[in-house]
């Protein structure tokens, strides 16, 4: 995966998805481990001076959203569905400069799996992990079950 193919997707969650224009959040960088994403402090901060947890949860949502999306894009599916049906968050600790968002890429195995059973079945699930990271630190974990079906 290239960076011309996640910004691609930028722009198509920006115009898809006006929330993500306001959030200013941005694909910046994929490889063989992370998919990683920002966006400023400052519009999406809280009364406290610190990451709002709303923005915070919406981030590593839809960061791992796309991440299934270039996922499914390199495996030749382009006309699908991508819903998360499960997901949970903990937070450890306020953001307090840029947020910064890693979704991990699953593993050879997992996706190999996805792959199947979007051939035999149609459709498939996906988990997806995701940390906020500040300084080294990770001030929130994220898992979310996506679901990819092809499209009626």
């Amino acid at each position: 995966m290239n960076l011309e193919k996640i910004k691609k997707l930028e722009c198509k969650i920006h115009d898809e998805i006006p929330m993500t224009r306001l959030m200013n959040l941005e694909l910046k960088e994929i490889n063989e481990n992370f998919l990683t994403t920002t966006a400023p402090l400052d519009i999406n901060i809280n009364d406290k001076g610190s990451a709002f947890g709303g923005s915070l949860a919406s981030i590593t949502i839809i960061s791992s959203w796309c991440l299934a999306r270039l996922i499914a894009n390199d495996l030749g599916y382009e006309d699908f569905d991508i819903l998360i049906i499960k997901n949970e968050s903990s937070f450890s600790k306020q953001v307090l400069k840029q947020i910064v968002c890693e979704c991990t890429i699953p593993t050879q195995k997992e996706i190999n799996i996805l792959k199947e059973k979007l051939t035999t079945k149609g459709s498939a699930s996906l988990k997806i992990s995701a940390k906020i990271i500040e300084d080294g630190n990770i001030c929130m974990n994220f898992d979310g079950i996506y679901v990819i079906k092809q499209k009626d």
